[in-house]
């Protein structure tokens, strides 16, 4: 039985392998069929009573943020699943997400197998597996914050285009579909999904919420609630979409001093954090026998504890140096 084992982990393998290459060469293939297909399923992600603005009795902002019930199917009861589909949604808003999750479990038991396969040990395979299925998250979560920065520094651009469009007597439908087609990308696609939505029966006031829902930003809930509010109450909206571009602009100017103040406090912290792994790669090359004895036994688990203090350490100096504006 033991000797089975072995086979039956290359072989399951070898399989995961395939799949991936499978679902990655589906999803990349034929991305105008996904898009179509999409549209025609009558529940446009992001869309539709997803997401609720307006603000609290304290005057706080009210933001509720959910994905569609048939997206996330029985995996919405799930903790954490909601949160992971809405970071995936941010990132890449025509990917799947079962798709994603199958990617996710599938580097899992790569990762695990081939590890145990190595090293014969059930606890660095069971560490693998866990690695194998937070890289993909990680990566994720780093596409959504460039994407994230990038579409909050062209909105005052996007703001003001949209005013200058209110201002020349065009219609709101009318500038979401220029803005598409003039702004740059990202926040162009942006614009293009939303204009498409309401092309095809959708809801005005649904596609801006559920535009709002990928675009997860303050800013851009306040030009999402200044337009519900003027398509119920009237008003010149032109003048408070560049009321809010200006106001958007000296935030990230404050932003900016407030980074360049706190840079001392940051790069600080990186050099906390890499001096000690920079003096042990010194002892141990200046004297391997010495440095050594942390790389045997209970010198590891040592090396384990160093290691996660300080990346504690320099999570708290993140957290003091960060000021919200």
């Amino acid at each position: 039985m033991d000797g089975m084992i072995f086979p039956i982990l290359i072989a399951a393998s070898v399989g995961l392998v395939v799949f991936l290459a499978v679902q990655i060469g589906a999803a990349l293939a034929d991305p105008e069929k996904r898009k179509l297909k999409q549209r025609l399923s009558g529940e446009l992600r992001g869309g539709g009573g997803g997401q609720a603005l307006g603000y609290g009795a304290d005057g706080t902002e009210v933001k509720s943020i959910t994905i569609h019930q048939q997206e996330l199917g029985f995996l919405a009861r799930v903790p954490y699943m909601p949160a992971l589909a809405r970071k995936l949604l941010q990132a890449y808003p025509d990917f799947s997400f079962h798709k994603f999750l199958a990617i996710c479990l599938g580097l899992s038991l790569l990762a695990g197998s081939i590890t145990f396969l190595v090293t014969t040990q059930p606890a660095m395979g069971v560490i693998a597996a866990a690695i194998g299925f937070y890289a993909p998250v990680l990566f994720v979560d780093n596409r959504r914050a460039r994407r994230q920065k990038l579409l909050s520094e062209q909105l005052p651009e996007a703001l003001d285009f949209l005013s200058r469009i209110l201002r020349a007597g065009h219609s709101l439908s009318t500038g979401l579909q220029m803005m598409s087609e003039e702004l740059p990308q990202p926040m162009a696609a942006e614009f293009r999904r939303a204009y498409d939505q309401h092309s095809l029966g959708q809801n005005m006031d649904d596609c801006l919420k559920g535009m709002s829902t990928r675009v997860e930003s303050t800013d851009f809930a306040f030009f999402v609630t200044a337009v519900l509010i003027q398509r119920q109450t009237g008003g010149d909206l032109s003048e408070v979409l560049s009321n809010i571009s200006e106001m958007i602009r000296q935030r990230m100017r404050l932003q900016s001093h407030v980074k360049a103040k706190t840079a001392e406090g940051r790069f600080t912290g990186y050099i906390l954090t890499g001096f000690p792994a920079v003096m042990f790669g010194i002892s141990y090359m200046l004297n391997p026998d010495y440095a050594g004895v942390l790389l045997h036994g209970k010198g590891i688990l040592l090396l384990c504890v160093a290691f996660g203090l300080c990346m504690m350490g320099l999570y708290c100096i993140k957290k003091i140096t960060t000021v919200r504006v």
